[in-house]
């Protein structure tokens, strides 16, 4: 066995049979070549410092994501705008997304993951002040529009980074890197709320939180190497952005799409539905989506385990039938203690969705990784962002359960595509 061993060349040799040479207890292999082997697994290992690199993509756009939210109602009132003219304002965040994330694959090839990560995140932590800012209401639409560009470009990015180091480790790694994603939403949510409570005003408390986090990327980006993904098969590189429409990648899109519509519904219309249909008061309304995202961040953290133990199409499987169950729950039986547990198991659910999906995309064989990574992630994203406005023309012409029912088709129809096509996700 030995013999075969000293026989075969490095470069045929898997990362995984140099760590076992380089553990083995006997000596029958020479010096030099247990050097090389450690070497090797040395070289494609990710470090911790790359971790964290990965994880601060994601943390920063939850961060942000969650700034913005409690900005809304001083820019309403702030600048005296009618619900129309607020709904115009809050399109350019999701227009800009659209214009921002089939431009990160371009930028993670060109600038490198790091920088892209960073660029992208200090870019969105300066606009989010500008928009605390509140001048007058044009300039909040071309700095929320091009946040929105920012935020598209970070979320994409990340993905990107940690499909690549997930690769290069050979391990699970992206439920966690979406779990830095909640926490950032939670720990950002907290923050200022206690500042506001506090008296600080909502432009002393942005300025003060975006300033820490820039420096927070800074400080986590500084000692990491920047890498330029590289096209993963052998087609021509253009040179600039490109979206796939087509195989594994369109039918990942469409998942994801159903998934973060959900997730965008459950954003904007839980409270609603809580208070409407269950009876719930307006002000312990929002406690719902607050145990939907504290589940979420919590799956998250165990996500990986999870997937590496059950395997992906179990664990997706399992995640798409708890959405199902607990939105028919929520329809069938509108309890407030109903509601209350079925956002958060469904937060539990729909936790690991978004990773898998696109930790499978960035498998794909028959296509560029960085193309299907941003395919998926727009098109899914683009769910997120429309959900909200087409669960609202929905109830408008049927009712809010009805609403919730249309989900609930798309998720049944996922499963069966999921079923259908469960090799996609090994």
């Amino acid at each position: 066995m030995s013999l075969s061993l000293k026989q075969k060349p490095v470069g045929s040799t898997s990362v995984a049979e140099h760590d076992i040479s380089v553990l083995q207890p006997n000596n029958t292999q020479p010096l030099i070549n247990k050097t090389r082997a450690a070497n090797v697994a040395s070289a494609n290992g990710v470090s911790s410092a790359e971790l964290w690199a990965a994880r601060i993509g994601f943390f920063t756009g939850g961060f942000t994501v969650a700034s913005w939210a409690p900005l809304i109602p001083f820019v309403q009132s702030g600048l005296s705008l009618t619900p129309m003219i607020l709904g115009v304002l809050l399109l350019g965040l999701g227009v800009g997304s659209f214009v921002g994330m089939p431009l990160a694959g371009s930028l993670a090839k060109k600038m490198g993951c790091r920088n892209a990560i960073a660029a992208s995140g200090l870019i969105s932590c300066a606009l989010l002040v500008l928009l605390a800012w509140m001048p007058n209401y044009y300039f909040e639409c071309i700095a929320l529009f091009l946040y929105g560009i920012s935020l598209g470009c970070l979320e994409v990015s990340a993905n990107i980074y940690g499909t690549h180091l997930e690769k290069r480790n050979g391990t699970r790694l992206m439920s966690g890197m979406h779990a830095a994603y909640s926490i950032g939403e939670v720990f950002a949510a907290g923050c200022i709320t206690a500042l506001l409570v506090l008296g600080v005003t909502p432009f002393s408390t942005i300025s003060l939180l975006m300033a820490a986090l820039s420096a927070t990327i800074i400080a986590v980006l500084r000692n990491v190497r920047n890498e330029k993904i590289q096209k993963s098969n052998d087609k021509k590189d253009s040179g600039s952005f490109q979206l796939a429409f087509k195989g594994p990648v369109l039918l990942l899109a469409f998942v994801c799409a159903a998934v973060f519509l959900a997730e965008g519904a459950m954003l904007d219309w839980s409270a609603i539905y809580l208070r409407d249909e269950g009876g719930v008061a307006q002000e312990m309304s929002p406690i719902g989506y607050t145990l939907f995202v504290i589940a979420m961040a919590a799956s998250r953290l165990l996500g990986d385990k999870l997937i590496m133990k059950r395997g992906a199409q179990f664990v997706l499987t399992v995640g798409l039938g708890l959405m199902i169950s607990t939105l028919v729950l929520m329809v069938l039986y509108p309890q407030p203690w109903v509601l209350f547990a079925s956002l958060f198991v469904m937060g539990l659910g729909i936790a690991n969705l978004a990773p898998i999906i696109i930790s499978a995309a960035s498998r794909d064989k028959g296509e560029d990784s960085v193309t299907a990574i941003t395919t998926v992630s727009t098109i899914g994203y683009g769910g997120l962002l429309a959900g909200p406005a087409i669960i609202g023309a929905i109830s408008s012409s049927i009712s809010l359960p009805g609403a919730f029912l249309f989900i609930v088709a798309l998720l049944t129809l996922s499963v069966f595509m999921v079923r259908r096509h469960a090799t996609i996700f090994n």
